[in-house]
């Protein structure tokens, strides 16, 4: 008898051990950390019935910061949090395995993204849609109901403790009966909100920003300050940044169609991006696929010069759709809030109209550096020690960015492996 109340004394020690170290403090909250898909269902299934919050972050990420040392201290928020809803944590880094989850919807969705507010209504009944997580902090909530993950809101970005108080508050506010049988009550209250959220002038800026940081990410720009100025100088400029704003505007477009089933299919996007850095790596580095492709490309240069007014244009535009394509999944971390927006638009023209604006930004800023004569020529001299060429059988330079494109496309590839060498890089760099 004495041992039985020693093992059971035992027991309840460690499992409040357990309980004190399933919680982590961040900012006055105290969060359950989850970094797998198991994880979270053991959440789930302890908490039928409740709403639960997802608080996407990174350590590196200053919105982040702000929201832990200025939002999550202040005890009406704690108050709140803890009346209103489970808090769960996900660094993004650590939990990529639950960065993207399926949720269904029976009523109209909030979602506030930066300087916008609106609401997504289900197509249908129960509609599911996937929800992934464009960048940090991201917070999503939603309710358990027999099991099931029923979404009732978005947040990208950072929000005040007034707009945070705001997001609880009205996405766990009671509701009626959620099941299908009762969808039909809601409907009229759902459809009034229904395309609530417009494509504002400052949305779209913040994508036209988000184009223009693209151009800085850790893959693009290196290219761009080690030379690859003067490869593109062979070209057509104007009509390979045509070429780029017009896949970025297609990609859009699909998006904004396929609604919540793009985010299916963005490993897709670091296929063709990894996939497209290797083979122009390759034309780079090897003369024999450089011969192969220029070959190639001279066909259909002929084909498009049979119609005089695309006379030596064609070839470059197909170049830079190509490129745009490809650098998807290169700036994968900066085009998200714009994929993001394409895809809650649910519209294929709003969907172009995003992509546009991003891919002008990036588009312009591309023009703006590449063009500069002058400033391809200062990089070289303070730089490169005026040791760029890329004529003759002196190339080593283009085999040293052929190279380097080889190892980023290598990079990319394993976003669709556990390793996601990729997302990591980008961690590190910022």
């Amino acid at each position: 008898m004495k041992r039985t109340s020693i093992l059971i004394f035992l027991l309840l020690i460690t499992s409040a051990l357990v309980k004190s170290f399933s919680t982590v403090e961040y900012g006055n909250v105290e969060f359950i950390p989850v970094a797998t898909e198991s994880e979270l269902n053991e959440v789930i299934d302890a908490n039928e019935g409740q709403y639960i919050l997802i608080y996407y972050y990174s350590l590196t990420c200053p919105a982040c910061k702000y929201m832990r040392d200025n939002v999550f201290i202040d005890p009406n928020v704690v108050q709140l949090l803890s009346e209103r809803a489970v808090p769960v944590i996900v660094d993004i880094y650590k939990g990529r395995e639950v960065t993207s989850l399926r949720y269904k919807i029976y009523s109209k969705v909030l979602v506030i993204q930066p300087d916008n507010l609106g609401y997504y209504t289900p197509k249908s009944p129960g509609e599911e849609i996937t929800v992934s997580v464009p960048g940090t902090p991201t917070m999503v909530i939603f309710k358990v109901e027999n099991g099931e993950k029923i979404l009732t809101g978005v947040a990208v970005g950072a929000l005040n403790k007034q707009g945070f108080e705001f997001f609880i508050k009205e996405t766990t506010k009671k509701r009626a009966n959620i099941q299908t049988s009762n969808f039909k009550t809601s409907t009229t209250t759902v459809v009034q909100t229904q395309n609530e959220s417009h494509l504002t002038f400052a949305v779209l800026l913040t994508i036209f920003s988000a184009g223009i940081l693209s151009v800085f990410s850790p893959c693009v720009l290196p290219l761009v300050v080690s030379g690859f100025a003067l490869i593109l100088a062979k070209r057509n400029l104007q009509i390979i940044i045509l070429g780029m704003i017009a896949a970025f505007s297609l990609i859009g477009g699909l998006a904004g169609a396929l609604g919540s089933y793009v985010a299916q299919i963005t490993a897709l996007f670091y296929l063709i991006g990894g996939a497209g850095f290797i083979v122009l790596g390759t034309i780079m580095v090897s003369e024999k696929a450089n011969l192969y492709f220029t070959s190639k490309m001279n066909k259909i240069q002929r084909l498009a010069e049979k119609n005089r007014k695309f006379k030596g244009k064609f070839a470059d535009f197909l170049f830079g759709a190509a490129l745009g394509a490809t650098w998807i999944g290169c700036i994968a971390p900066y085009v998200g809030f714009a994929i993001l927006t394409a895809t809650l638009s649910g519209n294929f023209t709003k969907g172009v109209i995003v992509m546009f604006i991003y891919a002008l930004g990036m588009g312009l800023t591309f023009y703006l550096i590449l063009s500069s004569k002058d400033l391809a020529q200062w990089i070289n001299k303070k730089f490169l020690s005026n040791k760029i060429t890329l004529k003759g059988s002196d190339r080593k330079w283009e085999k040293a960015i052929g190279i380097l494109m080889i190892l980023i496309g290598i990079l990319m590839l394993t976003e669709l492996t556990p390793l996601k060498l990729w997302s990591h890089l980008f961690e590190k760099i910022a």
